[in-house]
């Protein structure tokens, strides 16, 4: 039977996606040990474009030296259409532990707070600032708070979280359980101002993490995003 060669193209092209993709999740847990990766994370925005440095510029009117953007994960940023493979702990992971050494830099993926878009699809940005709680008193800060302060937290947003501890009205559908945890002021390096400062997302907690950012593979998120079009999730 003669076969069309776009069509013989197509299945070259699928075939050498999936074998891709598996020897990416294969050297991956060779690499990573128990952790886990999920590959299939595409793109859908251009809020981590570059398009020029303004990205840097922020950073450094922002507390936020050189040499630590140098050290970066993912430091050219990515474009909707491209694949991200992410690192999240395994099933018997716990989040909070496995998300506790999250560092300025480091790209995070995380779920949306009830009071912005809550139930949408999960964001993907840069942390800029880190604020770190012990026993619900502020113990330290690193990066760039951007326009929130620390009375801010110290008056609004642990009590906040506390209170969601404690069962009262809370605005975070996932949050830290004791009082040792850390929220992250994020932003996409092609946006102009934080997530908070954008009303984009409140501080996010640790306990809102699902994964953080590993490895780009360009243009690749666009076999599931076109997927997605025709069989919508």
């Amino acid at each position: 039977m003669n076969v069309d060669p776009k069509i013989k193209g197509w299945i070259r092209d699928i075939c050498e996606v999936i074998v891709v993709l598996a020897l990416i999740i294969i050297l991956s847990k060779l690499l990573l040990g128990p952790k886990m990766l999920i590959p299939l994370v595409a793109v859908t925005s251009e809020s981590m474009l570059h398009t020029s440095d303004d990205w840097q510029r922020w950073l450094l009117s922002h507390n936020i030296s050189e040499d630590m953007i140098a050290s970066f994960p993912i430091g050219g940023g990515f474009a909707k259409g491209d694949m991200i493979v992410t690192i999240t702990p395994d099933g018997g992971g716990t989040l909070h532990g496995f998300f506790s050494d999250t560092r300025v830099g480091d790209v995070v993926i995380y779920e949306r707070d009830k009071q912005h878009s809550f139930g949408a699809p999960p964001i993907i940005h840069r942390v800029v600032g880190v604020v770190e709680v012990k026993d619900w008193s502020l113990y330290s800060t690193e990066g760039s708070l951007d326009c929130l302060t620390v009375e801010g937290f110290l008056l609004e947003y642990i009590p906040h979280v506390k209170g969601c501890s404690e069962g009262e009205r809370c605005s975070y559908a996932r949050f830290p359980k004791s009082g040792d945890f850390s929220f992250y002021v994020t932003k996409g390096d092609n946006n102009r101002e934080s997530d908070q400062c954008s009303n984009i997302a409140l501080p996010v907690t640790d306990a809102q993490l699902t994964a953080r950012g590993w490895i780009v593979i360009p243009y690749l998120g666009w076999l599931k995003l076109i997927l997605n079009v025709f069989i919508p999730l």
